[in-house]
């Protein structure tokens, strides 16, 4: 678990994006990384021509960027860390330069509100949902108003090698803020919601209490590596069992970190997306989007 060296934060100078920065330094100055932070003035793809009842100028580019560098010196009063960032402007799509950023300037971490000043009212904007899925890096989304440190840490794990790498980020992030780490596995109910066989219930009266500790007692054993960091913080492991096997495994997720009160919810994704995802979602982007609490993705090791 080598330490960050480089932070890359997106900031539009909205709320969420302020916290979201707030966070940004605050991982920085814990991990001694040197933060970047990017703004991207959006223009769109032609030049608009003035309506003749607009009895002025568009503004110009350069006056777009002027202006952000001036809205920078306000932005984010009283964080610790700004003094110490190296902020700079782009002109374009917030999507692809952001992405682009994160090739130069090849971050440990990109760090982003989970909405911006277009897309409030969504659980995840575009930009951050497009970013989650193409940027070859871990992605932080920062819930609006998460300034402090994270109190409750929900590591996703599907036993995978990625989720592995999921899980000792979510040891870092808890270590770091003294935070309760809970590691937890969804699986699905093996009647898929059918009428359990009264066989069943006559010989293995306790099925479910028993399969549930067959989940933990693995998510225990695939921690294993891990056990003296487990044991230093008193992992909490949990099996949940999720009912309604058509709508995947991220209602699980979302419901158990409702319950739990998480604040910070660490899960894998995949390198490559899907049909499948592009027309129904994966499970990481409907976490993403509905968990309500900020979000850590973890990419699988390069090396597999």
């Amino acid at each position: 678990m080598d330490r960050l060296k480089t932070i890359l934060v997106a900031v539009d100078f909205s709320l969420c994006s302020s916290d979201a920065f707030r966070q940004a330094a605050r991982i920085a100055a814990w991990n001694n990384a040197a933060l970047h932070a990017l703004h991207v003035v959006n223009v769109p793809a032609y030049r608009p021509v003035p309506h003749a009842f607009i009895p002025f100028d568009l503004p110009t580019q350069d006056t777009l960027v002027h202006d952000a560098y001036r809205r920078w010196e306000d932005f984010a009063p009283g964080c610790e860390g700004k003094a110490a960032a190296k902020f700079t402007v782009a002109v374009g799509s917030p999507r692809e330069e952001i992405l682009r950023a994160v090739e130069t300037v090849k971050p440990d971490l990109l760090v982003m509100g989970t909405t911006s000043v277009l897309d409030r009212k969504r659980g995840i904007g575009t930009t951050a949902a497009a970013c989650v899925r193409k940027a070859d890096t871990k992605v932080l989304l920062v819930r609006e108003e998460q300034t402090r440190p994270f109190t409750s840490v929900a590591a996703c794990i599907d036993f995978s090698a990625t989720s592995r790498l999921a899980l000792e980020q979510a040891i870092r992030v808890a270590v770091q803020d003294g935070a309760a780490l809970h590691v937890m596995h969804v699986y699905d109910n093996p009647w898929h919601g059918m009428p359990r066989s009264d066989i069943v219930d006559a010989n293995m009266p306790d099925f479910d209490a028993k399969m549930k500790e067959a989940v933990a007692a693995r998510l225990r054993e695939f921690c294993q590596p891990l056990a003296h960091e487990m044991n230093a913080l008193k992992a909490h492991f949990h099996g949940v069992q999720h009912d309604e096997h058509w709508s995947g495994h991220g209602d699980g997720l979302i419901g158990f970190i409702g319950r739990q009160g998480v604040d910070l919810a660490v899960l894998g994704v995949r390198s490559s997306w899907s049909a499948r995802d592009f027309l129904w979602g994966s499970t990481a982007e409907r976490v993403c989007r509905d968990a309500g609490c900020s979000i850590l993705t973890v990419r699988p090791s390069p090396q597999g």
